[in-house]
């Protein structure tokens, strides 16, 4: 046991005085705070709009309360939109649809920045407006990427290990008393097993070290305890993957340059050139653009629905929602225009989910297919792992749209009944349709 200690001892003597391996270390370190401060930056930002929205939302909600009352009392005129009408009433109920963020998006951003994290919704939304990416405010950061820590762990790892590990065993080859070593009672594996251990370790503390404070100021410990262990276990076992890689190479290594080299050539086939291949043939697999469809129904059938005469739209609207049949409106025989044309957004919305439908199944297969490249392509694989902890990943965002989606039926259904069945909304009946949408 004691050589193994005196192991240890010999290489945190060699590692403090190496200065380009503690100056990596410390750059590395830097880099980690950066990428988590990034995250923890993006985590505040979103919570603050969020609350940002509920505060004027409750605001607006007052003033139409207000409003109702002065329209009982006879103190005001009706309005163009007037609120006792269903359709505007309705338009008037404060609808976000919103995707709080998890703590955990402060160790890994995902696809956070590319897509919006609260929408407003109305009965002419669809899952895929532009503003779910609005967000996107600064190009120069969107061209070179986030640096998270998630980034960090992934692609400098590699590199931090590659300068801490390219010379041991190869720098006793290089001065040719790499066997008197083993002389000493102790084997090749053993020797290389106890210095690689050594660095795993620190390499393991330092991250620990520096990614619990801002588990603390996120509220992780509070609110993804379990996500934290997991993102635990996903770091312990990446640094062992590479040093596990390492190992062999230096076990079989002919010295410090070859090593180098080999190990420079493995971290790059993993962490480029295999990313890279499995996008160009998932490109090459699912190359058409989808969102071209849905721009067709946004520009050519809505212009059909139009198109249509009065009564037309009356029979589509009965034909797409059957429950209206028994409705008050139903029961007329005189064609209503007003009332045809406040339910036009329920048979634009079924084109759209649709064309959304299939842009969906799109993307399901395409993620499938990624999915099923991840065990050749161990960047990747645990970069979705990570994402998934952070509840920044493919289902996170599908789950989004599609609560997103609900919303949109809802309003929708609320518009269309009670629109034919001619309700007239009171203060009372806005109190219901905003508990219909409260976050």
């Amino acid at each position: 046991m004691s050589k193994y200690l005196d192991i240890l001892k010999f290489e945190s003597f060699h590692l403090i005085n190496s200065p380009y391996k503690i100056i990596s270390i410390v750059l590395y370190a830097i880099s980690i705070l950066y990428g988590c401060q990034t995250g923890y930056d993006l985590f505040k930002k979103h919570n603050i709009e969020i609350k940002s929205i509920k505060s004027k939302n409750a605001d607006f909600e007052k003033k139409m309360l207000v409003q109702y009352d002065e329209l009982e009392q006879g103190l005001i005129e009706k309005p163009r939109r007037d609120p006792t009408i269903p359709y505007w009433a309705i338009w008037n109920t404060p609808s976000y649809s919103l995707k709080s963020p998890s703590p955990m998006i402060v160790f890994s951003t995902g696809q956070a920045e590319q897509y919006g994290y609260y929408k407003k919704v109305t009965n002419w939304s669809t899952v895929f407006d532009n503003d779910l990416a609005e967000e996107i405010a600064n190009p120069e950061r969107l061209a070179l990427g986030t640096l998270d820590f998630s980034f960090v762990l992934l692609f400098l790892t590699p590199i931090l290990l590659i300068i801490l590990l390219f010379n041991i065993g190869g720098l006793e080859k290089d001065n040719g008393f790499d066997k008197l070593i083993y002389l000493n009672d102790i084997s090749k594996k053993s020797w290389l097993i106890t210095r690689f251990s050594y660095y795993f370790l620190v390499l393991f503390t330092l991250i620990c070290f520096l990614l619990i404070p801002y588990a603390v100021l996120s509220g992780v410990f509070t609110n993804e305890l379990m996500s934290f262990f997991t993102l635990m276990v996903l770091i312990f076992l990446y640094i062992f993957l590479w040093v596990s890689i390492f190992y062999f190479i230096n076990y079989w290594g002919k010295g410090s340059v070859d090593q180098a080299i080999k190990m420079i050539s493995v971290w790059v086939a993993l962490s480029i050139i295999m990313p890279g291949l499995f996008h160009q043939i998932t490109s090459i697999k699912f190359s058409t653009n989808y969102m071209v469809d849905y721009l067709d129904v946004a520009r050519d059938q809505r212009y059909e629905i139009f198109d249509m005469s009065t009564d037309t739209l009356q029979n589509e609207l009965l034909e797409s929602f059957p429950v209206l049949k028994s409705s008050v409106y139903a029961q007329d025989t005189t064609i209503n225009k007003g009332i045809i044309n406040r339910s036009i957004s329920g048979l634009v919305n079924i084109l759209n989910k649709k064309a959304a439908g299939k842009i969906e199944k799109e993307s399901e297969l395409k993620n499938n297919f990624v999915r099923s490249t991840l065990l050749l392509n161990p960047i990747m694989y645990f970069q979705n792992k990570i994402n998934e902890v952070s509840k920044a990943d493919y289902y996170a965002y599908r789950l989004y749209r599609e609560n997103i989606q609900n919303s949109i039926d809802k309003k929708i259904e609320l518009i269309l009944r009670d629109t034919w069945n001619k309700e007239e909304v009171d203060k009372e009946r806005y109190i219901e349709y905003l508990q219909e949408f409260k976050n």
